[in-house]
């Protein structure tokens, strides 16, 4: 079998500097305990099942809020996840007295700021992205103000009569699905400005995953509920026209698949350990 291996993989920055502040507080004796995760520190179970190893308290619960979290914590240290924040989430882990050692990915604060700046400076902001998603929930606990959309439909409905317009996005998002959703923007609000903030990591894989040489099968591994593992499937399926699968790691890799299949690429999620992907490649090699 040939198997092509899609650079770049492997972590991104953001999640190295995510997991290494994680793991100081761990080694740190002086540090309150106990140490808890509001929500996953990245989306990787094995990640996060590791981090639970080693005594940090993860909680998570799809049905909740951040801020609703919080609720469950009474004292220690609250570590907040790469994904961000609120201003509200830090209001309430004050109030309670918790030490709070914050984890947040450097280019999800500096949306965070930017949209605070255009909300000060009068715009009216929008924000592109993923629903239920917990970057998402960060950024839009800044401001009632902001208009959130996640598809180029909601446009058909925003009805703004303010000429400053500011617009910007999750960092995880599909460049090709953003790039339509701007194009409408522009089109309906030609004084908009539009702040691109996809990062650089992200588009890096999914230029690389449009551009991968012709295969029977692409896959991708990494969490399901990663979102820029997910956009890495669809630029896969979609862009460059390979069938394409995603895949935790190698206990749920379904070799069904692998049938009658001559050549396969794989790549990898932000968040993915890069053990996990050479485990499937010797797996692969043995076919």
């Amino acid at each position: 079998m040939i198997i092509n291996k899609i650079s770049p993989q492997g972590y991104c920055g953001g999640v190295i500097n995510a997991l290494k502040i994680v793991n100081e507080a761990i080694l740190n004796t002086s540090i309150k305990r106990p140490i808890y995760l509001l929500g996953n520190i990245i989306h990787n179970k094995h990640v996060v099942n590791d981090l639970k190893d080693k005594g940090i308290i993860v909680l998570e619960d799809k049905s909740k809020t951040r801020l609703e979290l919080l609720d469950n914590i009474t004292s220690g240290t609250v570590i907040f996840s790469a994904h961000g924040v609120s201003p509200l989430v830090y209001e309430k882990a004050k109030n309670k007295g918790l030490n709070i050692i914050d984890a947040i990915c450097p280019n999800v604060n500096i949306v965070h700021k930017n949209i605070l700046k255009h909300l000060n400076d009068g715009y009216k902001c929008i924000y592109i992205g993923t629903k239920n998603h917990p970057e998402c929930e960060g950024v839009l606990g800044i401001s009632n103000d902001i208009i959130f959309i996640s598809s180029d439909i909601d446009i058909d409905s925003l009805d703004l009569s303010n000429n400053k317009i500011y617009a910007t996005n999750q960092t995880t998002l599909s460049k090709y699905d953003l790039k339509d959703i701007y194009d409408k923007l522009i089109n309906k609000y030609p004084n908009i400005i539009i702040d691109d903030k996809i990062c650089n990591a992200t588009t890096i894989r999914q230029e690389a995953m449009a551009n991968q040489e012709k295969v029977d099968l692409c896959i991708v591994v990494g969490d399901k509920e990663s979102s820029n593992t997910k956009k890495l499937v669809k630029v896969s399926q979609n862009i460059a026209g390979i069938k394409t699968i995603l895949c935790e790691d190698l206990s749920s890799l379904d070799k069904n698949e692998l049938k009658n299949i001559n050549s396969v690429s794989i790549s990898s999620g932000a968040s993915t350990p890069s053990y996990i992907v050479d485990e499937i490649i010797e797996y692969l090699k043995k076919q």
